[in-house]
């Protein structure tokens, strides 16, 4: 394994790399905007996957927005784009009859390409329409290195250019959907706060009560694996992008989204995982400390009321502002169950136990699978997220909350989200874990072990 400041030389250069040569922003051929009742047009990447599914849904029921411009990779099998978000949505309980609404536009194509693989009209249409874009679509590996997640760098560079050359009066506004990932090693004594020119310095100083402020980090909290290194070169682009043009993005770092209103929460995930464990290993992890899960349609709904946030906010963090206790959602989830509560050291103990008797699953890739797959779920998720938890275990007693996760800092996230700020924002409850198990037992993730039940 490379060494931590291979790592991040690795980092650096790749951030400087795309972060080079912005085109300046025209304005002698500026047009009026296609849609005259100021409404926004919206081009939105990543639209399968469970966020994606609700910002959709959020958008098509949005009297604030005119036009969504769902865009995805090809599937590999030629899956048509429309049959796979209707099984996605569906999946997570909505209705997918909003496809057929004319204010949804599905395109498929390749961002790193010209014009996007789109044809030229096609091409043309959203350009000279689009007002504010959302990249969301992001590869789930957490096992490839840095340098695989290249094209998914790319091509929100691509985004970046194409809201550069719009010939809109106002250039579109990107949000670039990050992750928590890039704060996980808080535990290190490095500085929190990196420079806006030059990706700032080491210093000393991040005690446990720390909470991360809305801005710039250094790139050694994201030094978990190639997934959360890639995330942090991309949020650097976008502040360089926002510190030498007139774009105006938003960093917005996902925190932990859980099931929505119908329970849909991925087998794939590290959370559900875990749960699906438990009945082999024999218990859960147990902590005391708070987590500050957020249901996917409150996420959503958050991060369009970020469309418009002011221009002085650069980047947001998604987490409930109050969150709960690990442990009342853990003891509901025993109880449903029937396993003890065990410590987060003794589940990996045991895990790691069963991955060494089980070495063809703990070997299997990590990259999310299709819907198809996960309603056969012939594996245990945990054993190839192994890793994950080992970073999880390494971080468990340096961050405020549960699992080590740090506590982050909302304050300008509540100035641009009235969701987030809403003082009846519903907490996580004993409710919301029932709809997640009964959805993992409705796609054949809880069934019970044919032969028996381990007891590490």
């Amino acid at each position: 394994m490379a060494s931590a400041s291979t790592r991040i030389a690795a980092m650096y250069e790749m951030a400087v790399k795309y972060s080079d040569g912005f085109p300046h922003r025209r304005t002698d051929k500026l047009v009026a905007p296609v849609d005259s009742t100021s409404r926004d047009v919206v081009l939105v990447t990543g639209t399968t996957g469970s966020l994606g599914c609700h910002l959709l849904e959020a958008m098509v029921f949005s009297p604030d927005i005119a036009r969504v411009y769902a865009f995805n990779r090809r599937a590999r099998d030629g899956t048509a784009l429309h049959a796979r978000q209707a099984v996605a949505l569906e999946e997570r309980g909505i209705d997918s009859r909003i496809l057929d609404l004319p204010k949804i536009v599905l395109l498929e194509g390749d961002l790193t390409k010209v014009t996007w693989g789109l044809s030229d009209d096609m091409f043309n249409e959203v350009q000279h329409s689009v007002t504010h874009i959302i990249h969301n679509a992001w590869p789930v590996d957490f096992v490839a290195k840095l340098s695989a997640f290249e094209p998914a760098i790319k091509s929100l560079r691509s985004l970046i250019d194409f809201a550069l050359a719009s010939p809109l009066p106002v250039a579109p506004r990107l949000l670039f959907t990050s992750s928590q990932c890039v704060l996980q090693r808080t535990s290190l004594p490095f500085n929190l706060l990196a420079s806006r020119t030059n990706y700032g310095s080491h210093h000393s100083g991040a005690p446990r009560d720390f909470s991360v402020p809305e801005g710039p980090v250094d790139p050694s909290l994201a030094m978990t694996n190639g997934y959360a290194e890639a995330k942090w070169v991309c949020e650097q682009i976008v502040y360089t992008a926002a510190a030498h043009t007139t774009l105006d993005p938003i960093v917005v770092r996902v925190g932990q989204l859980s099931g929505g209103r119908a329970g849909a929460w991925a087998a794939d995930e590290w959370i559900p995982a875990m749960v699906q464990s438990a009945p082999h290993v024999g218990g859960l992890p147990d902590d005391s400390r708070i987590v500050d899960f957020l249901p996917f349609d409150i996420g959503a709904a958050a991060v369009l009321d970020f469309l418009h946030a002011p221009r002085t906010i650069d980047t947001t963090h998604v987490v409930h502002p109050r969150g709960v206790s690990w442990h009342s959602i853990a003891a509901t989830v025993a109880s449903e169950l029937g396993v003890p509560l065990i410590s987060v050291e003794e589940w990996l103990r045991r895990l790691q136990a069963l991955a060494a008797a089980s070495p063809s699953q703990s070997h299997k890739s990590q990259t999310s699978p299709g819907a198809e797959e996960r309603h056969a779920l012939p594996r245990l998720y945990a054993l190839q997220l192994i890793p994950v938890y080992q970073n999880l275990l390494a971080t468990l007693d340096t961050g405020r909350m549960a699992m080590g996760f740090p506590d982050v800092e909302v304050t300008q996230t509540l100035r641009a989200s009235p969701t987030l700020a809403d003082s009846t924002l519903r907490d996580v409850g004993a409710d919301d874990v029932r709809r997640w198990l009964a959805y993992w037992r409705r796609v054949g993730m809880l069934e019970r072990p044919r032969a028996q039940q381990y007891r590490l």
